[in-house]
């Protein structure tokens, strides 16, 4: 049983991962599914990534994307792929240890 069927995208040091808004996001303007080779959709284990049937890509499974994980973004050669940026990465972990009570140590992502 994979985790969403499980209820939930598992957690993060400690925390649901859906209280985590780190996940890609595309630039519809740069991403040019019909000239590459879909190397984010190919190389993203978490299969994060999904083509439509018109041919678009979109962030299918925002939530199932490893939580500081960028490396899919080097793969797209038209540079449509982006992440939060590591700063905000750490406001948003500090904000959902404070929302869930949780007071783990900083970690870096």
């Amino acid at each position: 049983m994979d985790e969403q069927t499980a209820g939930g995208w598992g957690d993060y040091a400690g925390i649901p991962r859906e209280r985590i808004p780190w996940f890609p996001t595309i630039d519809a303007a740069r991403c040019q599914p019909a000239r590459c080779e879909l190397n984010c959709i190919s190389w993203c284990q978490e299969q994060v990534y999904a083509r439509r049937e018109d041919g678009t890509v979109v962030v299918a499974r925002p939530y199932a994307c490893n939580v500081g994980d960028v490396s899919c973004s080097f793969q797209c050669p038209f540079d449509a792929i982006s992440f939060p940026d590591k700063r905000a990465l750490r406001q948003m972990l500090k904000a959902a240890r404070e929302e869930t009570g949780d007071m783990i140590g900083d970690q870096e992502p």
